[in-house]
Order: C-alpha cells, then structure tokens, then sequence
C-alpha cells in the first residue's frame, strides 16, 4: 500500500532559486513527539520517538514513478508532525539519492541532534528545522510532551546546537511565535541567545496562526534575532 502523498501546485513548485520542488508528505497520519496546541494539523495520534507506518516497498515504488514523470530538482520531504519519528524516513531518503536528486527535511528542531535520528538527518543535503519555546511551564503547556519522555527545552537547545555544528549541508532555521508564550521580551532575549549559537544558513521568523503575534511585533522580534 502507498501512504505517500504529494502537493504543492500539482506536485511541483518553482523554488526562489528557480529549481523545481517535489513535495513529498510521507506520514498518512499525525506522529510526533509533541502535541501542540496551535497545530493545524489537530491532535497527535502517534506520540513519541518513532512510528511505524508499515511496510514501505509500495510507496518507494510510487516515488520512483513520480519523479520520473516530473522530473523534479529537489524532493522535499514533510508530514503530519515530525517526520523524524518516522521509521522508514531513511530508506526514502535512500530511494531519492538514488535516482541523482538532492533531499531537504522539514522538521522540529527537538530530534535533530538525537542519537539515530541526527545521523538520518545528516544524510540530507537540506534541512529546515522550526523552534520557538523556550521556558518550561510555557514548554508543556504548549507542546504537551509525554512526561515520561521527559523533553525539556533546555535538552530542545542542546539538540539545535549539537545538530547545526556538524551538518555540512544547508540549515534553515524557523522561530515560529505565538502570543503570551514567547513574544514578550524576556523570552526574545533567550531565543536570540539561543539564536547566536547555532550555526545556520538562513532565519525564517513566523507567527503561527492560532495564538497569531501581531505582523509590527513579529517584525521588531525578526529584526532582534537578526541582529
């Protein structure tokens, strides 16, 4: 059975670079290790460090055919949560470099610098990580991490950190905001003290929609984290 699904305009989507992207969902069903409360994605179904989708023969299959007929520049692999808990994420990864093409993850920042899920990530050329909580009644309020996971913000930066040392490839980083849990200017100064220690290639910073931060004080935070 193929759970691959595939978007952006008809499959394909120019980038700004002017290459063309695949956009590849490779999770049918929401599995992460949070359950945020502004994802518009709704409840998280499978909650913790790896899922199991089944089996994943028939999906690489479906890929195969897709990029032949599109003939994309650049896959972009996302999901419902993370696609890091996948367990199959590797062996997709595989499936594209063998047909000659370049891959970029979109991700959370949490599992980026974690044991097995660093070393399938390191095997993109790209990736695209999103953080924004960094103190710790507004972490679990937000995020709902499973206590016995233990998740922390201060284990998110470390990981964040660890992760963007190392990668030799292209590192975006995202700050998502959202209002009363990080845009007061307590919080900007940890994240701007956070911000200065990861190394990156680019900075996207965005309000989420639910718990929007007004466009002015996303602005004045975009120009802090920058400077």
């Amino acid at each position: 059975m193929n759970y691959l699904k595939y978007k952006m305009d008809d499959y394909i989507k120019v980038g700004d670079d002017g290459r063309k992207v695949l956009g590849v969902d490779i999770q049918p069903e929401k599995a992460c290790i949070f359950d945020c409360i502004v994802c518009n994605r709704g409840r998280t179904k499978y909650q913790g460090e790896w899922h199991d989708f089944g089996p994943i023969e028939d999906s690489l299959e479906d890929l195969k055919k897709k990029i032949a007929e599109d003939k994309p520049d650049l896959v972009e692999i996302y999901g419902q949560g993370d696609i890091l808990t996948n367990v199959h994420l590797e062996d997709i990864i595989n499936c594209v470099h063998a047909l000659g093409l370049p891959v970029r993850l979109v991700t959370n920042c949490y599992l980026l610098g974690i044991g097995e899920h660093m070393r399938v990530a390191n095997l993109a050329e790209e990736v695209v990580g999103a953080f924004g909580i960094v103190e710790d009644e507004a972490f679990k309020k937000y995020h709902r991490p499973l206590p016995e996971l233990e998740f922390t913000p201060a284990k998110q930066t470390e990981s964040i950190i660890r992760f963007s040392q190392q990668y030799q490839g292209k590192f975006k980083l995202r700050v998502f905001l959202s209002q009363n849990f990080n845009d007061s200017d307590e919080s900007v100064a940890v994240l701007k003290a956070i911000v200065d220690r990861v190394k990156f290639d680019s900075l996207w910073v965005a309000s989420t929609n639910k718990l929007a931060v007004p466009d002015e004080r996303v602005a004045e935070i975009t120009k802090i984290l920058n400077a």
